[in-house]
């Protein structure tokens, strides 16, 4: 009897959307900043703190790292999650400091992973577009917690309109509102817009504000340049090849 050749299912629906890359990681990026804490209520910390364990295992697992790479990512994100968490209950600034530390080296090698792979990618899909997206709200919410370093480091580095804020809070609410303060200047200095409703005050907020504003123009300038000309590279390799091909034909016969 002849062998039937059997074929292997496809994954279909939420389980294809899954082990796509960066899909996960992307939703989980979107939903971290919707969902900062920035109306103090115990609720929203609750789904800030499930949307960052996300965003670290979405960065480790639903991204294609080299696996140094995502063993090292790993290493640092198991200290890091363990000090945000312990921080929260009991206050301590070691332990806050410990990790603004480590979740803002494991941003920066998650997202030079993942640009790295969109730079040496050599077509333009769906994919190498996600990523583009991911690493751009990486960037911002990297700098958010280099600002809070900053702020630990230099008090009084940053002046929000309620005035000069002081850390470490006094109360877990206090906390995460200062980190969505955070946040928001992060993503406003990155798209340039400047309300002004926080100020970089001290040498290193100002320089950090300033490096954040020159890489959000570079890497959109940078990326969309190289997307373009990826894209068009193969539009007119496709374009020419049946020409070439159909010539060939014709002096053939």
């Amino acid at each position: 009897m002849a062998k039937t050749a059997t074929t292997k299912p496809t994954k279909k629906g939420f389980t294809a959307f899954c082990s796509r890359y960066f899909n996960l990681l992307l939703i989980f990026l979107i939903l971290l900043f919707l969902f900062r804490p920035y109306n103090r209520s115990f609720i929203y910390i609750g789904i800030w703190q499930f949307c960052f364990i996300g965003v670290f295992l979405t960065s480790i697992f639903n991204c294609r790292h080299h696996r140094t790479t995502k063993a090292i990512a790993a290493i640092i994100a198991v200290p890091a999650l363990f000090c945000n968490w312990f921080a929260h209950f009991y206050m301590i600034t070691s332990l806050e400091l410990t990790h603004l530390i480590l979740t803002f080296i494991f941003i920066c090698i998650c997202a030079g992973s993942i640009i790295s792979r969109v730079i040496l990618n050599a077509k333009v899909t769906l994919e190498t577009l996600r990523g583009v997206v991911c690493v751009y709200f990486m960037i911002a919410f990297g700098f958010s917690y280099l600002y809070l370093l900053i702020e630990y480091w230099i008090p009084g580095s940053f002046y929000f309109i309620e005035g000069f804020i002081k850390l470490p809070s006094d109360t877990i609410l206090n906390h995460n509102h200062i980190l969505s303060e955070s946040i928001f200047y992060s993503f406003v200095t990155l798209l340039t817009i400047g309300f002004g409703n926080i100020h970089a005050v001290s040498d290193a907020a100002q320089t950090a504000t300033i490096l954040e504003g020159m890489l959000g123009q570079f890497y959109i300038a940078i990326l969309v340049s190289r997307i373009i000309s990826v894209y068009s590279f193969y539009s007119h390799k496709v374009e020419v090849e049946p020409v070439a091909f159909s010539s060939l034909h014709d002096e053939h016969d």
